[in-house]
């Protein structure tokens, strides 16, 4: 996005449609942040458990509580958990890419 549309944005963030305007940008923007970060999570994940790591030890966990992190608040947040982050199995059938997903789990 330009920065000036960006400027004109945070100054009509007082107005109730600018405010509407930039609730939506912001929107935008964390699901684009969040699929960046989950490609990037998914390399680290992928590469530690080509090492043999096991879903209970640390680094796994740890890649865990990021994807816990990034995924959307309320329902699909707790579908995402369920479905994928339970177990190694699980964790091995996130696809490579977000938008591969299914709608309900993911931004």
């Amino acid at each position: 996005m330009s920065a000036t549309l960006l400027s004109s944005l945070q100054k009509l963030q007082s107005s109730p449609f600018g405010g509407l305007l930039w609730q939506m940008y912001t929107q935008i923007k964390n699901k684009q942040d969040a699929n960046e970060s989950y490609r990037r999570i998914k390399v680290l994940l992928d590469d530690q458990l080509q090492r043999g790591a096991r879903f209970d030890s640390i680094e796994v966990q740890a890649i865990v509580e990021m994807f816990r992190e990034i995924a959307p608040f309320g329902a699909r947040r707790r579908n995402f958990e369920n479905t994928y982050l339970k177990d190694e199995y699980t964790l091995r059938k996130l696809p490579n890419d977000p938008r591969d997903l299914p709608f309900g789990y993911w931004h």
